[in-house]
């Protein structure tokens, strides 16, 4: 065998060997949970959870357990009967223990990480975590106010804006804290887990995949990256074509609206953020309607009586709303690459994309430059 087939041969021969797999001790304590609540440990397998541990926190919320990895990887902590919310934990081969504090919050239903020891990664996610917590807080406070029967009509107008700062300044946050810590692995799963929108944030993607992709490669949350700054729809690019059916059960196609500058707004009735940012859409629908805006709203519901309730209930007074009821595997969301909602594509007369993901006063400055204030 020629020394160039030996060498080949040997590289596969390693290549198939199993990797070694590393011990790395999780541990700390979960405050504000029953005695004796579950807590499930599920490991993200590509787009699947498999639970990879269980157990029972004791009445001072202590755990530990010791957990093999071989590679980056993502787990989740769920703790049973405490809501959907999870909290992401990535553990590298090179992490030794984690220590973490977390409280869980019964009015937010709410997992809160207040302390991460012995993990960068982690330390990243808990600054993450606090401001998603801060305008959880906010809006809860002023949707308080807001549905109160004594709230003027004026008040409402101003914690509609209220509402639109706090959100705009949760993303601005995120976006600085992600910047500033583009050498962290946690960030490439940041980038995409809070703001999947390549084309608002090129230069946040390319500066994050520059900092990792010479020594981490071969990590998933980097290859993500890397494909989203290679495959994401650009500005300029035309806007998919949606044809679904709408309330009634009529094929509504988008190419029908050609001609107006259209929101495709992807939402759902049970998405809280997509019904707190949805008086902001009817007004500036009710704005601009006259000079050619319209919106198509594309659901991810699953329950149709849901879905129609929830457009009478949050004044969607359009006429273009569609779902075919199949929630995330959506025909229109998968067209659109919709991993997280609300979802927006700005598109102009001629079907183009002029911008993704616009909420609040930069989906209002934007149709402002577009048809005038």
């Amino acid at each position: 065998m020629k020394i160039r087939q030996l060498i080949i041969v040997i590289i596969a021969l390693i290549a198939a060997l199993p990797l070694s797999a590393k011990s790395v001790t999780l541990k700390g304590v979960i405050k504000g949970i029953d005695e004796g609540t579950n807590m499930m440990v599920l490991e993200a397998v590509g787009n699947k959870l498999q639970e990879r541990a269980r157990l029972q926190l004791p009445k001072d919320g202590k755990f530990s357990l010791t957990l093999e990895v071989t590679k980056n990887t993502l787990f989740l902590l769920q703790p049973d009967g405490v809501g959907r919310d999870r909290l992401h934990v990535m553990i590298t081969p090179k992490d030794k223990e984690i220590d973490l504090t977390i409280r869980y919050d019964k009015d937010f239903g709410y997992l809160k990480l207040e302390g991460a020891k012995g993990s960068k990664n982690m330390t990243l996610y808990q600054q993450f975590n606090a401001e998603r917590y801060a305008t959880l807080a906010g809006l809860k406070r002023t949707n308080a106010e807001y549905s109160a029967p004594e709230t003027s009509e004026a008040r409402r107008q101003e914690i509609t804006r209220e509402q639109q700062q706090i959100q705009l300044k949760e993303r601005q946050n995120i976006k600085q804290l992600i910047a500033n810590n583009s050498d962290c692995l946690m960030a490439a799963f940041l980038v995409t887990y809070f703001d999947d929108d390549y084309q608002n944030n090129i230069e946040l993607y390319e500066k994050v995949l520059h900092s990792l992709e010479k020594d981490n490669s071969d990590d998933i949350f980097v290859a993500n990256v890397a494909q989203k700054v290679a495959t994401t729809m650009k500005a300029g690019s035309q806007a998919p074509e949606i044809a679904m059916k709408d309330k009634d059960g009529n094929i509504r196609k988008l190419s029908s609206l050609r001609g107006k500058v259209v929101l495709i707004d992807f939402w759902a009735s049970w998405c809280a953020p997509c019904r707190a940012e949805m008086p902001n859409v009817v007004r500036l629908y009710n704005k601009y309607k006259d000079k050619g805006f319209d919106v198509y709203s594309v659901s991810l519901d699953k329950d149709r009586n849901a879905w129609i309730n929830a457009i009478a209930n949050t004044g969607q007074v359009w006429e273009n709303h569609v779902s075919d009821l199949n929630g995330w595997t959506s025909s229109g969301g998968r067209s659109y690459g919709v991993s997280s909602i609300p979802h927006t594509v700005l598109i102009d007369r001629e079907g183009r994309v002029i911008a993704t993901k616009l909420r609040g006063e930069e989906l209002a400055a934007k149709l402002a430059e577009l048809l005038g204030d």
